[in-house]
């Protein structure tokens, strides 16, 4: 009999669990509108609700210039998905209110050739640029401390990164599939290089691990035509090919 409420219990909580997040905000429904062709929803803070997060496009678009604000609200994140598969898309300008770029935001956005990251973004989410192929060059601000899962995964056009002090994670295969890169700088505040994180960079001819770096995740630099070095100070990672 107790085995049998136990389960019921149980079973009692996985369902709570499943409805909480199947309507996170429950109780709640998130206001959306569009204004000058870019649609944003409104982010519940519990007592304001003066912020959004940029939702996606209302209409195609090539050019896309985020303003700091739209009426009484900043906007302060490109939300997930918001941009994912606008091929057409070639240009983004995010604002210097944004903080955070969310999880697959310009995926397979194959044709975007610029996009100026500001200052005030410190986490670049998963899969965030994957499948970006006509990036040809980023520039991460100095703020971001995180660089998410496959954030530049297949962007195969990008030629060089300078990944900024700061940063001390980058993601499982964070730039897995990037064939055109030729050059990246990793800084000494990165701690850990996540697996496959630059799995299929046939055209790194050479990387330096920095001294504070204590884990390297498992195929980082599989698939590279590279002169793996680390800095003599490195000394869990003294050897050339890991």
């Amino acid at each position: 009999m107790n085995n049998n409420r136990y389960s019921i219990s149980i079973r009692h909580a996985l369902m709570l669990l499943v409805l909480l997040l199947g309507f996170p905000s429950w109780g709640y429904a998130r206001e959306t509108f569009e204004q000058d062709g870019v649609k944003y929803s409104v982010v519940d803070y519990g007592s304001t609700r003066e912020c959004v997060e940029v939702a996606g496009l209302s209409e195609a678009s090539q050019v896309v210039v985020i303003p700091r604000s739209v009426g009484r609200y900043k906007v302060i994140a490109i939300g997930a998905l918001a941009f994912r598969d606008c091929s057409g898309l070639t240009s983004v300008t995010i604002p210097e209110s944004v903080t955070s770029i969310g999880a697959d935001a310009f995926q397979d956005c194959s044709g975007l050739t610029s996009v100026t990251i500001p200052e005030s973004v410190t986490s670049i989410g998963g899969d965030a640029f994957y499948g970006c192929s006509g990036l040809t060059s980023v520039t991460i601000p100095e703020s971001v401390t995180s660089i998410g899962w496959g954030a530049f995964r297949d962007c195969s056009g990008l030629t060089s990164v300078t990944i900024p002090e700061g940063v001390t994670s980058i993601g499982w295969s964070a730039f897995n599939g990037c064939s055109g890169l030729t050059s990246v700088t990793i800084p000494e505040s990165v701690t850990s290089i996540g697996r496959s994180a630059f799995d299929g960079c046939r055209g790194l001819t050479s990387i330096t691990i920095p001294e504070g770096v204590t884990s390297i995740g498992d195929e980082a630099f599989i698939y590279c035509i590279y002169n793996h070095r680390t800095t003599k100070t490195n000394q869990k990672y003294p050897s050339v090919n890991l």
